[in-house]
């Protein structure tokens, strides 16, 4: 069981205000020397030498492959424990030392990580795979029960060193008290750790009867495991795609109730109530704006079942993009609420894009329109430049603005900012989705740049039109 796959949700941040990495790094480093030592002095066999290594070979691989446990609190745990502790019950503390560093330093060579977070890992594996041996060296006594006892013995070892320092880590990187901390570690990890410990004790019986029968052993058991994996993301995908199904329920359902609620209230005024021309106006004006929000609404949901089964692929052709832009903002214009303005700055001369000339224009309205709704008062700006072989285009607003940590995600599927944030403006979180599927689709980039109270800015690039 692998202390840096315990729990995925909360990884253990390791640095150098965190002290418990030193002394644990320390002390796995002078063991790793005595181990090395003991081991050169031993002169291991031909055989033994090629046990060791297909041990490591396998712990390594469990490493770098945790096992997602379905319906246990633990997110996912490494079978590297079940040949670690193998090992320490057949070929001693030292070779369990030396197992333990290198399965944690080839996993660690693949994965960019701090020095103090690989020092502790490793130093962690060490201790945890020599106390192990040193335990299970007490019951050898020749007998299969000897062997099976030093295998739970080894198990329990590693078990007991390697929680209570992940708890001490974890203590002091977060502020919490020792005492509940190993508690919880100790109800997360307990069930899957019995469940590697007694393969482990099995592992050991088959290798003492039939090394070879052992090694067949191991390919199955890591295949397995990947299978585990691939079943584990097979349930993440169909939850997600639930949770959307839900999502997306709840916001149209909200979206649709919110314009139908208003054209049915003007429609039965104006028919059951003598009004004037003016009124009358009013609520003709109030069907019409929700009715085209109705409308909008219907087309995103359209648009992203298109994008969302490959249906949604662009025409390229060359298009000038300013005439295009200057269509999108005068449509714009004829609807800005008092005291906005849209406004068009532009290089001169500008080339002409490679872009479907339609979704380009859904891109446009949709950040145009984003800018709109956000933005009470002040100016748009729309830029349009060229930029090393693209056009880059540009909407600036003076909204409220996005914080950073969610500035990756406001292009996802239905995601939405905090109402307080927008100043209680809603939406389906479909039109920026829409607009990043477009932008990729015709080979171009695009992303924000904000920061709260100062306005967000939203620009996308697409690739210069080749000339005929």
């Amino acid at each position: 069981m692998a202390h840096t796959h315990t729990v995925r949700s909360s990884r253990v941040r390791l640095d150098a205000s965190v002290a418990v990495w030193v002394p644990v790094a320390l002390a796995g480093g002078v063991t790793l020397i005595a181990a090395i030592a003991s081991l050169a002095r031993e002169s291991l066999s031909w055989h033994d030498s090629v046990g060791i290594a297909l041990l490591v070979a396998a712990a390594t691989l469990a490493e770098a492959f945790p096992v997602p446990i379905e319906g246990v609190a633990v997110g996912s745990t490494s079978l590297a424990t079940i040949f670690l502790v193998a090992g320490a019950t057949i070929y001693g503390w030292a070779a369990a030392a030396v197992a333990g560093f290198l399965t944690m330093a080839l996993v660690e060579l693949g994965r960019r990580r701090p020095f103090s977070r690989v020092a502790f890992n490793c130093g962690v594996y060490v201790l945890a795979s020599g106390a192990a041996g040193a335990v299970a060296d007490r019951f050898q006594d020749g007998t299969l029960l000897g062997l099976a006892l030093g295998a739970i013995a080894a198990a329990i070892a590693f078990y007991v060193v390697n929680v209570p320092l992940l708890a001490a880590v974890v203590t002091r990187s977060r502020g919490v008290a020792f005492a509940p901390s190993l508690f919880s570690y100790v109800q997360l990890t307990f069930v899957p750790f019995a469940v590697m410990a007694s393969l482990a004790v099995i592992l050991v019986v088959l290798w003492d009867r039939s090394p070879f029968v052992a090694v067949v052993l191991v390919g199955p058991l890591l295949a397995t495991a990947l299978y585990q994996r691939w079943i584990h993301g097979a349930l993440n995908r169909l939850r997600e795609f639930d949770r959307l199904k839900d999502e997306f329920i709840a916001i149209v359902s909200h979206e649709l109730r919110t314009p139908l609620t208003s054209v049915y209230g003007a429609a039965m005024t104006l028919e059951k109530q003598q009004l004037d021309e003016s009124r009358q106006h009013e609520l003709l004006e109030i069907i019409s704006t929700e009715a085209a929000r109705l409308s909008h609404l219907l087309d995103d949901i359209l648009w992203v079942n298109r994008l969302d089964s490959g249906r949604a692929r662009p025409h390229i052709t060359p298009v000038e993009p300013l005439a295009l832009t200057e269509e999108v903002v005068d449509a714009a214009r004829t609807h800005l609420p008092d005291g906005l303005s849209v406004e068009v700055l532009h290089d001169s001369p500008l080339p002409q894009v490679a872009a479907d000339a339609d979704r380009l224009r859904q891109v446009l309205v949709n950040l145009v329109e984003n800018a709109v709704k956000y933005s009470r008062a002040g100016r748009i700006q729309v830029r349009l430049g060229s930029h090393y072989g693209t056009v880059r285009f540009s909407v600036r607003d003076e909204g409220p603005g996005i914080p950073l940590s969610q500035q990756e995600r406001i292009f996802e599927k239905f995601y939405r900012l905090d109402p307080n944030m927008t100043r209680g403006v809603g939406g389906t979180g479909l039109g920026l989705y829409i607009c990043r599927e477009l932008v990729d689709a015709m080979n171009g980039d695009i992303w924000v740049e904000s920061a709260p109270g100062a306005g967000s800015t939203f620009s996308f690039e697409l690739p210069v039109a080749r000339a005929s």
